[in-house]
C-alpha cells in the first residue's frame, strides 16, 4: 500500500484501498501539490461538498445574469434581468418580491455557489448563504420568457 492510502471495509464485505488527500500546505520549494478530486486544502478551507460549478459557465444566460447578480450585490443588474411583474416563491409560498430579495440577499449579502444545474440550467441545486441564515443547501428553479428575461423563480430548500 503506498503511503497516505488507508484500508477500509466496504458494505460488501470487500476491502478497498482509498488516498487520502494530503493535510499539509504546499511548499514553494517543492513545485505544485496535487490534491484528491474536490478538495481544497486547509489552506484554503476544506471542501467536502465536491467542486462548484463556475458562474460564467452556467447554461443559461439569464440565470448566469441572476448568479452573477445576486453574487455581485449589484441590485440594478439585479431587477434588469427579471421580466416586469416578475413574481417569486420561497419554500412553496409566494412572496413579495422586492421585500423578499432586499431581506434575503441586499441587505444580508447573499451569495449561490451552485454545485448542480440541470433543465438545460434552468434548476439549480447550490449553496447559498447569507448574514441572516448562514449556508443551507438549496434548490432553485427559474422560467424564462421569450425575450430572455427571468418571469419567475422559485427556491427552498433542498
Amino acid at each position: 500500500m503506498s503511503p497516505g492510502a488507508d484500508r477500509k471495509k466496504g458494505t460488501d464485505g470487500q476491502f478497498r484501498v482509498s488516498t487520502v488527500a494530503p493535510l499539509t500546505p504546499p511548499d514553494p520549494s517543492r513545485g505544485a501539490v496535487r490534491v484528491a478530486f474536490g478538495w481544497r486544502g486547509p489552506w484554503h478551507g476544506v471542501s467536502l461538498t465536491g467542486m462548484t460549478i463556475q458562474t460564467a459557465r452556467l447554461s443559461d444566460p439569464a440565470v448566469r445574469a441572476f448568479v452573477t447578480a445576486v453574487n455581485a450585490h449589484d441590485r440594478e443588474a439585479f431587477l434588469e434581468v427579471l421580466a416586469p411583474g416578475a413574481t417569486m416563491a420561497d419554500d412553496g409560498s409566494d412572496r413579495d418580491l422586492g421585500e423578499w430579495v432586499d431581506r434575503e440577499i441586499f441587505t444580508s449579502h447573499g451569495h449561490l455557489q451552485v454545485d448542480n444545474e440541470s433543465q438545460g440550467g434552468r434548476a439549480l441545486l447550490a449553496r447559498y448563504s447569507n448574514d441572516t441564515w448562514g449556508e443551507m443547501r438549496t434548490r432553485w428553479t427559474f422560467t424564462v420568457g421569450e425575450d430572455g428575461r427571468i418571469s419567475r423563480f422559485e427556491t427552498g430548500q433542498a
